[in-house]
C-alpha cells in the first residue's frame, strides 16, 4: 500500500533522483493533515525535524519505523537502479567515448 503510493510519486517525477524524491514525499505527507491510512502510518512511525537553514532529518520513532524507513529507502534505490539499467539498455558501446 505504501510502496504503491511511493511508486506512483517516483514514476510521476522519474527525471529526478529517487532518494531525494523519497525525502520530499515523506516530508510532504508528514506536514499535511492525514488524508488516509498511509498518512496515519507515516505519522505514527516517522518524525521529521527542520533547522533554520531548511535542512531536514527524518527519524524513526520505533523499530517498525526504522524497518519502514529502510524499506522505503531500498525501494527508492532499486527504482534508481531500474532507471539506470533502462538507460544503459538503450545505448550502444559506441555511444561512450574511449580515450
Amino acid at each position: 500500500m505504501i510502496l504503491k503510493e511511493l511508486s506512483k510519486y517516483l514514476q510521476e517525477n522519474k527525471n529526478r533522483n529517487s532518494v531525494n524524491l523519497l525525502n520530499e514525499w515523506i516530508i510532504e505527507r508528514l506536514k499535511k493533515p492525514s488524508l488516509n491510512k498511509i498518512d496515519n502510518i507515516l505519522k505514527t512511525e516517522l518524525y521529521y525535524a527542520e533547522n533554520n537553514n531548511g535542512k531536514t532529518l527524518i527519524i524513526a520513532k520505533s523499530e517498525t519505523g526504522r524497518t519502514l524507513l529502510n524499506a522505503l529507502y531500498n525501494f527508492s534505490l532499486s527504482f534508481e537502479q531500474y532507471k539506470f539499467a533502462k538507460f544503459i539498455h538503450n545505448k550502444n558501446s559506441t555511444d561512450f567515448k574511449h580515450e
